[in-house]
């Protein structure tokens, strides 16, 4: 047993030290690409176009706006709040099952929705269930398109992440087409038809065999390998010689836990919505040399990491634009869910007003193409970038109120889709600015969680602005100065001086 089990150690260690298997950046990726398109379509095309069926919700439940809104305000933040969730079910299922799993509870939500009689029911079927079904494709959508690219993770990923634009331009008139023709009910029972999609795109995430490293550590019978599974092997993760001639790599060793642990099954989760899958540098699995041969041995010993590092919050800089991203979130959907009822409180024709939200799709696309190509040039600095952006957002969504026409407030909508495509194009790459590639899956996660609660938190309030005062004047004032607050909290960051700043090209 021990001559091959050194066997298995001698050709694993060979292709390891080698290199690990790349992604293909090409081939069946771009279908992960296109099918990554159609979830965003689909999912972020109902939570963007939740505006124009919201106008419909407080002509027949006869209930406040901020009573409303909730259901709208659940439903774009569950998918973010369930990202533990959705997580866990991923790291069990793999990414092609969990996504056909989110589908069907996306359709169940939706379905169900077309038989409730009070706003509460609703936020629970449209918000809770089709959110929480949301959640599993929205995270392993953008999973896998970064699994298999590398060389054009930006592009690959840009691409995917205009399906949000597009699936705003396209629900927002479906919505009104098929609300005026079927009523809010048919038209949800068809949405909740149309998200069964997500079922087909999921079924073609078909996994990559990801990169595997390994550790020997003795045992009493055989020289068990620890193994440690990696989307990016280099010099800092490199092997390095323990006592008895045995390797490690720098992680473990600085740890010491191969040398009071001979057998080890290392696992860690992330449980604030990225899948372990994100990190280019986490300990997944570990498995013996006798699980490889396919023996009895009993199983190893299990130590589990810590749920999230709490060292991020050690970054000042990292605090402070977590603090932004929550202001902001508070404000985001306010274009979103009140456009279309503002249009009409001036007259506008609600099918009018429905184009006014397409815009806003359509601008917003293009904002992910731009800033992701802005974003990549070296000569730009990205946090000034999103600052301005978000400064000029918080402007645009300032001077709504002095505008009460089709065109002039068409026009501030493009505005405002193209400005605030920022917030997607760059947040992933500025935290791996501030932080380093290996901490983005537990920083990425806390950053989608708050912004889950201000999702929650903030459509009611602006819709609560509206019932004190009777217009909307007061909610777009608010959610521009905030914005704009927030553009201003982005630009401190680079004030602040770290004692250790992780190095990038661009920052």
């Amino acid at each position: 047993m021990g001559e091959e089990c050194r066997g298995d150690t001698e050709s694993v260690t060979k292709s390891i030290r080698h290199g690990k298997v790349r992604p293909p950046d090409g081939g069946w990726g771009w279908v992960i690409v296109f099918s990554a398109f159609m979830i965003n379509v689909i999912t972020d095309g109902c939570s963007y176009s939740f505006g124009v069926l919201y106008v419909f919700l407080l002509d027949y439940f006869q209930e406040s706006r901020s009573t409303t809104a909730w259901i709208g305000s659940v439903f774009c933040a569950v998918p973010l709040l369930c990202g533990p969730i959705a997580s866990v079910v991923t790291n069990r299922l793999g990414f092609r099952k969990a996504t056909i799993i989110g589908g069907l509870i996306t359709a169940i939500g939706f379905i169900s929705s077309a038989f409730v009689h009070s706003v509460g029911a609703m936020a629970v079927t449209y918000g809770c269930i089709a959110g929480l079904g949301i959640s599993m494709p929205y995270l392993n959508s953008i999973v896998v398109v970064a699994m298999y690219f590398e060389k054009k993770r930006t592009l690959a990923t840009g691409i995917s992440e205009c399906g949000a634009g597009i699936g705003t331009l396209i629900f927002a008139p479906l919505y009104e087409y098929l609300i005026m023709s079927y009523s809010w009910r048919g038209a949800v029972l068809i949405i909740g038809a149309i998200s069964l999609n997500i079922v087909v795109c999921g079924a073609v995430f078909k996994p990559l065999e990801d990169a595997q490293e390994y550790a020997e550590v003795q045992d009493s019978e055989c020289d068990d390998k620890a193994f440690i599974e990696e989307d990016q092997v280099d010099r800092d993760n490199e092997l390095l010689p323990i006592d008895g001639g045995f390797v490690v790599t720098k992680l473990l060793k600085s740890q010491e836990v191969i040398k009071s642990n001979p057998c080890l099954v290392l696992e860690s989760i992330s449980v604030l919505g990225a899948s372990v899958a994100t990190s280019p540098s986490i300990v997944r699995t570990a498995v013996s040399c006798h699980d490889l041969n396919e023996s009895t041995k009993p199983p190893c010993k299990r130590i589990n990491k810590p749920l999230i590092d709490i060292s991020i919050f050690t970054n000042a800089r990292f605090v402070l634009f977590t603090f932004s991203s929550i202001i902001l979130y508070f404000w985001y959907d306010v274009p979103y869910v009140f456009t279309v009822d503002r249009a009409k409180n001036f007259g506008i024709t609600e099918k009018r007003a429905s184009y006014m939200v397409a815009v806003i799709g359509i601008s917003h696309t293009l904002g992910n193409l731009l800033y992701g190509f802005l974003g990549d040039r070296k000569q730009i600095n990205r946090r000034y970038l999103y600052s301005g952006s978000l400064l000029l957002t918080g402007v645009v969504l300032i001077i709504v109120p002095l505008f009460t026409t089709f065109l002039p407030c068409t026009i501030l909508a493009g505005l405002f889709g193209l400005l605030s495509a920022s917030a997607e194009a760059l947040t992933s790459v500025i935290i791996v600015d501030i932080l380093g590639i290996d901490k983005l899956t537990d920083a990425y996660g806390v950053v989608m969680f708050l912004q889950g609660v201000s999702n929650l938190v903030g459509p009611p309030v602006a819709g609560w602005l509206y019932d004190t005062s009777g217009s909307y004047d007061k909610t777009f004032y608010s959610a521009g100065s905030c914005i704009s607050i927030s553009g201003i909290i982005v630009f401190l960051t680079s004030l602040i001086k770290q004692k250790k700043e992780p190095r990038h090209e661009n920052d």
